[in-house]
Formats: C-alpha cells, structure tokens, sequence
C-alpha cells in the first residue's frame, strides 16, 4: 500500500489518525529548528497558525496535555517570538 492509498484509506476518514500525525511532525519539526536546520520562515510559511490552534482546541477536548505543550511550545518560539 502506497502512502497515497493509506492516506485516502484510513487517514481522511478518521480525523484522529492525522492529529496523531500532525503531534508526530511538531514535535521532529521543533527538534529540527532548535537544531537549526529548518528556518523559522520555512515554518511559517508552511504550516498556518489556524492549524494549530484548532489542532491545540481538539488536543484540550481529549484531555491530552502533554501533547498540548508540543503545540504550544511551537507557537511560542516560532509564531509568538520575535
């Protein structure tokens, strides 16, 4: 199975396969520019705040907090600092 055929499989289907997805690549992302090898831009410019306030709202509906602070730790150093 291709990744294409997961994804319109499974994925788009049940929303709660691709939060888990999402919580996944935050966190390796926020890994990568504290390593300095992605640019705050690049960030910006790809994923837009409304996603992750709406990914940090269906975080605090499920309780899950610890997740909640990966969000939130990216919207304070890339989107909130300057």
């Amino acid at each position: 199975m291709t990744p294409e055929e997961y994804y319109y499989k499974y994925v788009r289907k049940d929303n709660k396969i691709l939060h888990e997805m999402r919580i996944t690549s935050l966190a390796w992302m926020l890994g990568c520019f504290e390593q300095g090898t992605i640019r705050k831009r690049t960030i910006v410019n790809l994923i837009p705040l409304s996603e992750l306030n709406t990914l940090l709202e269906w975080l605090e509906e499920q309780e899950r907090y610890e997740e909640c602070q990966t969000v939130k730790t990216v919207i304070e150093k890339i989107y909130e600092s300057k």
